[in-house]
């Protein structure tokens, strides 16, 4: 397995932890706890930064200070601060400053202290990204009920007493805390957490499966990373980690990333700007508003929301696509693969390195859509590509918000050459431990091992119990658009009655007609030039019929108005639509003969793509005795769970009921 910083920050983590539990337990939801907790994490880490770094510029041009101005050496100093760390304050305070000078002004003075932080803006009308944490955090709307409680106090003074200091508190390691935070935020919260939090062992899963620990990484050279639907960051600042502890640590590694929620992106903004990263983390949607139009990326890695409908902005993201959906659309009421199209249209040209995608999705998109329909195009444009090179079914009831069956995707345009023309299911659903409490829908997990033996079977490329291999067109597909001629119980053609128009000069003689020729005359006029046309014996007589074995003709003439209208009742082939769906490395004309008992007439096709993954790696189980099951009920209505541990617990996940 490959390294992990073992830093420990349970410490710290906890001291914050207990502010929460301690201080605003019983007066703010623990849904609201983060609004207040991260932001004031942000800005203690921040004003400890400032500290160090004043003291710093003091020691340094401490003779020059001492010669300026008050208001000189304030601004030589934020202008320091700026090139260094790149924000300021100006409001004169800090949190401690803040508790010495009571409870009485408390509230106006924190105003003040949260408007003074100011990040380096390139240009004038640059947003302020502190103010724009602080402003989407939701501390501020907040701040009237925790003075009103009288706990505005205290938790400021909590956080003046936390050492945070980076002399004593690496940005490593901050960042760890921060982490740490937003993990058991996310699991006290379980329901909402799946929103923006993936789980830790997922995330790993992804990184090792980017196969980057096999890429020489010079020092120095750049390496991009970005994840479209960033939540917190954690993907981000995950991926980092892992390269610069198995690949490089001297690399440049630059993150990017965009989040819609603006909570959610304040809490990334937060966790980056702690871990002192130089990170470019666009608050908007990335569907119809790409944060980075001009940029390509060596490496993407995302968990988009799924089975959420865009109906609501389909307008909007197509006249904003910029070509990234022209290839097809899912169905509105899931805009997932949309993600998977925008990390496609990010990806670097193959004779420039190429580019690497690790997304999750769930069972979705393997199959949905039609033959010739969006989510068939998109699969249809990825694998005749020869971009994905495999796809992993993870355990269900991994997430905290859904414990439906997901899927890692890999995808790349620069695979290896052992990979080409292939693609690589594993099935790791049986990879995982339970959970010691579960957590909303996590109820389960990945260990280490378990990690490290997905990444192995991944690796191996080989055909094994979890691993199989298929050629790209294993998973096409023709759907075949027939003409089905219906027998009666004798098995004889039959027939039913059609009414057609008849030219008064018709040359071709109604018994002449073949059944092709009248089953091509169903559906035409007369006039067309390749209908043919009915000669009439007597057009004195008002009825002629001609009967032959296979066909009843009845002619009528007519007239309306001045007008002489002849019709013929013709007996025509019963015809019903039929559709088929064809293995493409199958014959066609084969199989239909084959599989399709009736006579038919091939009339179009569409080519498919569906990855059947569940079907492929199905086992057949015979169905155990009902005496068992029987005894296995009343062993758990009696309360003798330990008769038979390994019955009981298979009647127990058959039930959905896993302990």
């Amino acid at each position: 397995m490959s390294k992990k910083r073992d830093i420990d920050v349970s410490k710290e983590a906890g001291l914050i932890w207990q502010v929460a539990n301690d201080v605003l337990r019983d007066i703010f939801q623990r849904t609201e706890y983060p609004d207040i907790i991260y932001p004031m994490v942000l800005i203690r880490r921040l004003e400890c930064v400032l500290k160090e770094e004043t003291e710093s510029i003091e020691n340094k041009f401490g003779s020059g200070i001492s010669k300026m101005s008050k208001t000189v050496a304030s601004k030589f100093i934020d202008d320091k601060l700026y090139s260094s760390v790149g924000f300021i304050n100006t409001s004169g305070f800090t949190l401690q400053g803040l508790k010495d000078e009571g409870e009485k002004s408390i509230k106006n003075n924190f105003i003040s202290y949260l408007n003074g932080f100011h990040s380096k803006r390139a240009k004038k009308d640059d947003p302020d990204q502190i103010q724009d944490v602080i402003k989407y955090s939701g501390i501020r709307k907040h701040i009237d009920k925790l003075n009103s409680n009288d706990i505005l106090y205290s938790v400021i003074e909590e956080f003046a007493n936390i050492q945070l200091e980076p002399r004593t508190v690496s940005n490593i390691k901050m960042g760890y805390i921060f982490e740490e935070l937003i993990r058991r935020f996310s699991e006290a919260n379980n329901s909402e957490a799946g929103e923006h939090y993936t789980p830790r062992e997922v995330i790993d899963l992804m990184t090792h499966l980017l196969d980057i620990d096999e890429r020489k990484l010079k020092d120095g050279e750049l390496v991009t990373i970005y994840d479209p639907a960033c939540g917190t960051g954690g993907m981000l600042t995950a991926l980092k980690e892992f390269i610069e502890t198995n690949v490089n640590d001297k690399a440049n590694v630059r993150l990017y990333g965009q989040e819609v929620n603006d909570k959610t992106w304040s809490i990334c903004e937060a966790d980056l700007m702690i871990k002192g990263e130089d990170a470019k983390v666009v608050n908007g949607d990335t569907l119809f508003e790409d944060g980075f139009p001009n940029e390509k990326f060596d490496y993407m890695i995302s968990n988009p929301p799924y089975g959420k409908s865009w109906s609501k902005i389909k307008k909007k993201v197509m006249a904003n696509s910029n070509g990234r959906f022209d290839i097809g659309q899912p169905r509105s009421s899931d805009g997932q693969l949309l993600f998977t199209l925008h990390m496609l249209s990010k990806m670097k040209d193959p004779k420039k390195g190429g580019s690497s995608i690790a997304i999750v999705h769930n069972g979705s998109p393997l199959f949905s859509g039609d033959a010739g329909g969006g989510e068939s195009t998109i699969r249809k444009h990825i694998i005749e590509n020869d971009w994905l090179e495999t796809i992993i079914a993870l355990p269900t009831q991994l997430f905290y918000n859904t414990g439906i069956a997901t899927y890692v995707w890999i995808v790349r345009n620069n695979k290896p050459d052992k990979r080409k023309g292939k693609i690589q299911l594993i099935n790791a659903v049986d990879f995982w431990k339970p959970m010691k409490r579960s957590l909303g829908d996590k109820r389960r997990y990945i260990a280490d091992k378990d990690v490290e033996r997905i990444v192995q079977i991944h690796k191996d490329f080989k055909t094994t119990k979890y691993s199989k291999i298929y050629d790209l067109d294993d998973f096409a597909y023709r759907k075949v658009f027939l003409e089905l001629e219906e027998l009666d119980e004798s098995g004889n053609q039959l027939y039913e009655k059609k009414e057609v128009t008849v030219a008064q000069n018709a040359l071709t003689k109604i018994l002449e007609a073949t059944p092709e020729q009248i089953k091509k005359l169903k559906d035409k006029k007369s006039t067309e030039p390749d209908a043919f046309a009915f000669e009439l014996k007597s057009e004195s007589d008002f009825i002629e019929k001609y009967k032959t074995p296979d066909k009843e003709i009845i002619v009528s003439k007519k007239v309306d108005g001045n007008k002489l209208k002849l019709t013929a009742i013709i007996n025509v082939p019963v015809i019903v639509k039929d559709t088929e769906i064809i293995p493409w490395k199958d014959d066609m004309s084969q199989w239909l003969n084959k599989e399709v008992e009736k006579k038919w007439t091939f009339i179009s096709e569409k080519k498919g793509y569906e990855i059947p993954f569940t079907r492929e790696f199905y086992v057949y189980q015979p169905l155990r005795k009902l005496e068992t099951v029987l005894q296995e009920f009343k062993d758990l209505e009696n309360g003798n769970m330990d008769k038979d541990i390994k019955g009981n617990t298979q009647l127990l996940n058959e039930l959905g009921l896993q302990l």
